[in-house]
């Protein structure tokens, strides 16, 4: 069936006419390739594909490219899964225009847990966005929430890692084939994302390249996977309008984190969104309770403490930060005399627990420098 399925999307049938094929005429898609076109003569409602059909060279030609994808599939341990099997994300077929086929590489998603949130927001985050999104998304973490995200730099790189850390599991949508990750800084970001349990997902096949479409089109999967959205930091132009649009349409709930009294040009979507009461906002670090209300839960564990939060922000940090130059810009701040290694992720963790360094100024100083460098402003003679 897979194969038939795929092939129909390859000879160009339309997403919402697939998926009402796949609800009305599913015992009839595979002999719609059957050469004596028999079952058009029996489904008057099918013979407006006829002559698609009727060309022989194009329907080969399909066939071929979807056992193509299938093969290149195996080859890298893609799944498949599509709008009527069981295997299909729940929460996603209710949106309008569900992708038909899904390609996926993990966990099965119901091995996620269905109270889904969806982080997103700006790829150049202030503190705002790292501090929030290390505090919140551990304790909804422990609360068996899994987190949705896009895999991009900034606010999605720091939720997937926020999550994985505490020991959850989280789902990436992908705006392009599975045989590639983009942006390539981020593979061993996925590579971790499926050591743990979660999942790579795209309405695209193998071979598809990215596009700036595609990633308006993600979007609406990364709100439609989820039961509330939480958005970060975003400007008023940004590509996370694209979230907020998706969100409203699909009827889901949106939160952000409460602004200081400062705004920066990369939080005036985030202000807007507060404004217009089309956010309810988060007030502070502990204030889960909303968003878990929204996905269908309540607090029902022990609290983490400050500072197993804490804990945990500084090995997500550790996790996504790889650059020496903000790393050598940390020890400096922190007056430290070790040399800069491969181990630093183990050194900084040691120093804690031996040395007792203040865990909060490292922390601050990881992520000023780690913004300091991804602006372009941070080098190696600025202290």
């Amino acid at each position: 069936m897979t194969r038939y399925v795929i092939a129909l999307s390859e000879l160009g049938i339309k997403n919402n006419n697939l998926i009402s094929l796949l609800l009305e005429h599913s015992l009839e898609i595979e002999d719609m390739f059957d050469e004596s076109r028999h079952v058009f003569d029996n489904n008057l409602d099918l013979m407006i594909y006829f002559d698609m059909f009727n060309n022989e060279a194009k329907v080969s030609e399909a066939l071929s490219k979807a056992d193509t994808i299938l093969y290149r599939n195996k080859e890298l341990g893609v799944k498949t899964t599509y709008y009527t099997a069981s295997t299909y994300p729940i929460e996603l077929a209710k949106i309008d225009n569900p992708p038909a086929i899904i390609y996926y590489k993990g966990a099965e998603f119901n091995e996620i847990s269905d109270k889904t949130i969806a982080c997103v927001g700006t790829r150049k985050p202030t503190r705002l966005s790292y501090n929030a999104a290390n505090y919140l998304i551990p304790q909804w973490v422990k609360e068996d929430c899994s987190i949705i995200s896009g895999l991009a730099c900034g606010v999605d790189k720091i939720s997937h890692q926020a999550c994985i850390t505490a020991g959850g599991k989280t789902i990436a949508v992908l705006a392009h084939g599975l045989d590639m990750i983009y942006p390539k800084e981020n593979l061993s970001l996925a590579d971790r994302i499926l050591e743990s349990g979660g999942i790579l997902m795209s309405e695209y096949p193998v071979g598809t390249k990215v596009d700036k479409f595609r990633f308006v089109n993600r979007n609406r999967l990364i709100v439609g996977m989820s039961r509330a959205v939480v958005i970060y930091e975003c400007d008023a132009q940004g590509g996370t309008v694209h979230n907020v649009e998706h969100a409203i349409k699909q009827h889901k709930p949106i939160f952000c984190p409460a602004l200081g009294e400062e705004i920066t040009e990369i939080q005036t979507g985030t202000k807007q969104l507060i404004d217009e009461k089309i956010a309810t906002v988060i007030k502070q670090g502990r204030d889960i309770s909303g968003v878990l209300e929204a996905v269908g839960t309540s607090i029902t564990k022990d609290r983490m403490s400050n500072l197993q939060i804490k804990l945990n922000y500084l090995h997500s940090l550790l996790s996504i930060i790889h650059k020496p130059i903000v790393l050598e810009a940390t020890i400096r701040d922190m007056n430290l005399n070790i040399p800069i290694s491969n181990g630093m992720y183990t050194t900084f963790v040691d120093l804690f627990y031996k040395k007792h360094i203040n865990i909060d100024n490292l922390i601050l100083s990881l992520v000023e420098n780690n913004i300091a460098c991804i602006n372009k402003t941070l080098t190696f003679n600025d202290k």
